[in-house]
């Protein structure tokens, strides 16, 4: 009794001295959670969408818009009934939902942030190697993995390096973008953007359901929940800025690029904005736009890093993964829970292949979003107190908005193929397994746990 006494009294101590921080503003929000999708999608995943879609890859962005939008909606409902770390990939699931499907929720989406580190990775040692001065190509495995190494570490030191460096990243990003748009816009040709797509309408929905990846993402807002200053406002506008951005970013540079090139050049290109700079900016076009690419990537990477620590530290407070998971260290971050994440990722650099990684990726992504709009379906009947506590303009307009959700969310999880669905079911069965086994070991303390709203566990 002495003993179990004085633990809990350190492990209490540990917690209260190592804790979350609120620093996040509305700009670091929003890089953080824009800029995790900006990098993997407009510079590399634009590419592999162009194969299905053709010169109307544009269009399955703007299509692609929709379900995330809808998504949008509900994940800033959910983070005004309760703003909390880890809460839209696993606190709103498991509280409001089921136990079992919001772990799974969380599971999918820790590998769903993970998949895009090491793409990310991948894509910037890509983007060195279409440098004009590079006269031999590095070695894309063994410098992603040095990439994630260099962000592990910026990670490691705290949310505030985190931010700084997400931030400078973010601006120069966005507008270097902005520069490729509106230099590249007279060299648009009519003759390329009447190409079309290459397999119809039905080429342009496939594309949509893989551009999804692009956009994957902007709901881990809501996952930051007791590291912003205000959450309320600042969740809320990273989350609605982080929607507008990359929508017309990625819609503007896919419809230039495409009618610059032929889709098929665009396609096959391995930097694909790259190729598209060389034929109207020159060699120095090029290295900017490579230098552009870099930011995004990296930004991507960075934020990829941060909120995938972030969900597995969401996962390990309720005790069914191993609870060291949950401990934060002397600079405020989930370390563990960021060693671990850092461990996947460099095993599906050196094992993953970009387009299967990214349809996986997006099936994880697709199964959050419609538990997301599930939880706010239920959230006004099994917390009527919580509901009733929330801002009047926000309670009756979410009715429509989460069945929808649930409609195209489900048609663009169908569109991602039979293999990925396998890979993706076979995750969660194992997801399944671990949370079936530690619940039958710790089946008292993981039920209480579960159940409580945890914002309160680790911050004060």
């Amino acid at each position: 009794m002495y003993f179990m006494y004085n633990y809990q009294n350190f492990e209490r101590r540990w917690h209260m001295g190592k804790t979350l921080k609120r620093q996040l503003g509305v700009l670091d929000v929003t890089a953080i959670t824009a800029g995790i999708v900006i990098g993997a999608g407009v510079f590399v995943v634009t590419g592999i969408g162009a194969k299905y879609a053709g010169s109307l890859t544009w269009l399955a962005y703007a299509i692609g818009s929709v379900p995330v939008i809808l998504v949008g909606l509900s994940t800033v409902y959910l983070n005004l009934f309760y703003p909390v770390e880890g809460g839209e990939s696993y606190v709103y699931p498991t509280r409001i939902v089921s136990k079992v499907a919001g772990f799974l929720s969380g599971w999918g989406m820790w590998l769903a942030l993970i998949g895009p580190i090491a793409i990310t990775a991948k894509a910037f040692i890509a983007y060195v190697n279409a440098l004009p001065v590079m006269t031999t190509e590095l070695n894309i495995i063994l410098f992603a993995v040095i990439v994630t190494i260099v962000f592990f570490i910026i990670n490691w030191i705290g949310i505030r390096t985190v931010s700084i460096v997400q931030n400078i990243l973010f601006i120069f990003m966005v507008l270097g973008i902005l520069v490729y748009i509106v230099i590249g816009i007279p060299h648009m040709s009519a003759a390329n953007m009447r190409l079309g797509s290459p397999m119809g309408f039905s080429g342009v929905m496939k594309a949509t359901s893989l551009l999804i990846f692009s956009y994957a993402g902007l709901t881990l807002a809501a996952d930051l929940g007791e590291e912003a200053k205000n959450p309320a406002k600042t969740i809320t506008w990273g989350i609605i800025l982080g929607i507008i951005i990359p929508v017309v970013l990625y819609t503007l540079s896919a419809l230039v690029s495409t009618a610059i090139i032929p889709w098929e050049e665009f396609a096959n290109s391995d930097a694909p904005y790259a190729a598209v700079a060389s034929k109207y900016m020159g060699p120095f076009g090029v290295t900017f736009i490579v230098i552009v690419a870099w930011a995004a990537i990296l930004s991507s990477h960075n934020g990829e890093q941060a909120v995938g620590a972030r969900i597995l530290f969401g996962l390990s407070r309720d005790k069914i993964i191993g609870g060291k998971l949950a401990t934060i260290n002397k600079f405020g971050v989930p370390g563990f829970a960021l060693i671990a994440t850092f461990i996947v990722a460099i095993f599906l650099i050196v094992s993953g292949t970009i387009q299967l990684v990214a349809e996986i990726i997006v099936a994880m992504f697709l199964y959050n979003w419609i538990v997301t709009h599930i939880a706010v379906i239920i959230s006004r009947f099994k917390y009527p107190d919580m509901y009733n506590k929330m801002p009047n303009g926000y309670k009756g307009a979410f009715i429509i908005i989460p069945i929808l959700g649930i409609i195209v969310s489900g048609y663009l999880l169908i569109l991602q193929g039979w293999k990925a669905l396998l890979f993706a079911a076979i995750w969660m069965a194992v997801g399944a397994i671990v949370y079936f086994v530690r619940y039958a070991q710790k089946k008292e303390e993981i039920s209480k746990l579960i159940t409580e709203w945890p914002r309160d566990r680790y911050f004060e």
